[in-house]
């Protein structure tokens, strides 16, 4: 006599179907606890080599899995995929989990699986050290990313400190002084003191960080935001939100690698004698696009109340040139513009001044 028990894995039930000689003898449904195992093992008791068989759902099925080779019960334990894969013949419109345990019963029943090899408990052991290895790893990346763009908004200027900006002591500096007000408000004896106490990190080497740090510190955002706010249109939210997705635009070498960064670069197309220029790349942050997109639209709305913007002069000009030419062209055309006019400000350390970008484009052009 063959009897197989299919077992549906849900997040906090199981659904059970036995089935003697391919013919189903009761179904029901038990908790994903010791409560309703022991009462699935009270039936796999009454049996003679039964026959378990379940899809692998995650950590669900792992408890299901653990207590069965508890009590040392040989399984088959599916792939979901393959498992729709061997029942395509008996596809069903309505989906239960009551009709899944009993299609794995049957499939168990006509077209036995073999059962899966049960490791010793060192093996086991291993394998779920290892999977928590890795997902502490996944973790402790994701981590670093959320910290990298925290640390954009903060203090970017950090970054350029040391020669490897991931290392130990990079970021036992980044928690000392997540912020460039703290820097300017400690002692730089203190500083040098912390330095000191990293590893690697002697006395000349510890004068000279300290004193790159309170140089870094000294170039923070906050005069990145007065110079961004100084551009009409600009209030101090959308100049929070550029600086935040840009970054520290020092650290571009010209205009054009800041256009690359955002994805605002044109995309160019060479076969043979042929040269045509697509659309945007899109390669950069789809946010910072938004952003700049939305500063265009404030920068015009500025001038039209009196707050005149030579990039608001630029767009207009752009949607003259052609009377089919798009609000989204034009805008894409003036991001170019703003973006370069931002580098340029910032480089040169001045605000804006409409006299100056007006007389003056080959500064700001």
């Amino acid at each position: 006599m063959k009897t197989v028990f299919g077992i549906d894995v849900s997040s906090r039930k199981s659904n059970v179907c036995i089935m003697v000689n391919g013919r189903k003898v009761n179904d029901y449904a038990i908790s994903n606890d010791m409560v309703g195992f022991n009462q699935l093992l009270d039936d796999l008791k009454q049996v003679t080599n039964p026959q378990i068989i379940f899809e692998a759902t995650g950590v669900y099925s792992r408890r299901l899995q653990a207590f069965l080779d508890m009590h040392d019960l040989r399984y088959v334990m599916m792939n979901p995929l393959e498992a729709k894969r061997k029942t395509k013949d008996d596809l069903h419109q309505n989906k239960t989990d009551k009709l899944d345990a009993m299609y794995l019963a049957k499939m168990q029943s006509e077209h036995p699986q073999r059962l899966a090899y049960v490791q010793s408990e060192e093996y086991q052991e291993l394998m779920a050290n290892n999977r928590i290895y890795e997902q502490a790893s996944h973790d402790l990346i994701t981590n670093k990313n959320r910290l990298h763009k925290a640390i954009q908004l903060t203090f970017p200027e950090i970054e350029h400190l040391l020669a490897n900006p991931r290392g130990k002591n990079y970021w036992s500096i980044v928690l000392k002084f997540p912020h460039p007000n703290i820097v300017l408000e400690t002692k730089e004896a203190d500083i040098i003191d912390f330095l000191k106490s990293l590893s690697g990190i002697g006395e000349k080497r510890a004068n000279d960080l300290a004193q790159r740090l309170i140089r870094l510190a000294k170039l923070a955002p906050k005069r990145d935001l007065e110079i961004l706010k100084s551009i009409p249109g600009i209030a101090e939210n959308t100049a929070l939100r550029i600086i935040s997705e840009l970054g520290d635009i020092r650290r571009f070498n010209n205009p054009n690698q800041l256009n690359a960064f955002v994805g605002v670069d044109p995309q160019v197309y060479e076969s043979g004698n042929l040269t045509a220029h697509l659309s945007i790349s899109k390669r950069g942050t789809a946010i910072g696009r938004k952003v700049l997109y939305l500063a265009i639209n404030q920068i015009q709305s500025a001038k039209k109340v009196g707050n005149p913007c030579h990039i608001a002069d630029y767009y207009e000009k752009r949607k003259r040139s052609s009377e089919t030419a798009s609000h989204k062209k034009a805008a894409i055309a003036s991001i170019h513009k703003l973006l370069r006019t931002i580098f340029a400000l910032i480089t040169n350390d001045q605000l804006y001044s409409y006299d100056i970008a007006k007389h003056n484009q080959r500064l700001l052009s």
